[in-house]
């Protein structure tokens, strides 16, 4: 079950966290019967990204069913973009093995991530880091798996793709509080900011819009 939980202060806002330590047909077994369509899954071929998949279900089905539903399945859009069946809450799925997160809001789009500072980040950052971000973060790699996950969260809630990160995406650090970065999306005629939560867990670190 999640090792991690949080309420939003208005019981509007959940999220929590999952460390896969089952196996495969564990995983499968926990799902409620008949609340996922076996086609997506079948498809996968990988056995790790078999039981993210897995895992990420669970965690939205824990989050559904601790608001007092019935959990019904998810389904994805036209843009890859996860929902719920029958319940027209936003949702968010992300997993960096062996852990999956997930949130739910009852009012507005949601978006999280989980990622861990490696050396690849490095490898990519001209590729997601606008000028202003790059000489923030330098060769920092908690920095940059800072701004990593807060454009993973900015990209999955605005849910249409076509968003390239370095020029469309724009998240800073609060220099008072470690915990809070800002983010921007600047796409054709839409413009919104955001305020963003970020923190460590166990190595890795989790961000979600507020």
């Amino acid at each position: 079950m999640p090792l991690y939980q949080l309420n939003g202060k208005e019981d509007h806002f959940n999220w929590a966290l999952w460390r896969i330590e089952e196996s495969e047909h564990d995983l499968w077994r926990q799902l409620l019967p008949n609340s996922e369509s076996q086609h997506e899954f079948l498809a996968i071929n990988h056995p790790q990204k078999r039981l993210e998949w897995l895992a990420s279900r669970l965690v939205i089905q824990s989050l559904v069913n601790n608001m007092g539903l019935d959990y019904q399945g998810i389904y994805k859009d036209a843009f890859g973009k996860p929902h719920l069946s029958q319940i027209q809450y936003s949702i968010s799925i992300a997993h960096c093995f062996p852990l999956a997160v997930g949130a739910i809001h009852k009012h507005s789009p949601i978006g999280i991530d989980i990622e861990k500072p490696r050396m690849q980040l490095l490898n990519i950052r001209d590729r997601f880091l606008n000028q202003k971000e790059a000489v923030y973060a330098g060769n920092n790699l908690e920095k940059l798996c800072k701004l990593w996950t807060g454009k993973e969260a900015l990209y999955k809630l605005y849910g249409r793709k076509k968003l390239i990160f370095r020029e469309h995406i724009e998240v800073s650090q609060s220099l008072d509080h470690p915990d809070q970065l800002y983010g921007r999306i600047r796409y054709g005629d839409y413009h919104q900011e955001f305020e963003l939560k970020c923190f460590g867990y166990q190595g890795y670190y989790v961000t979600y819009n507020l």
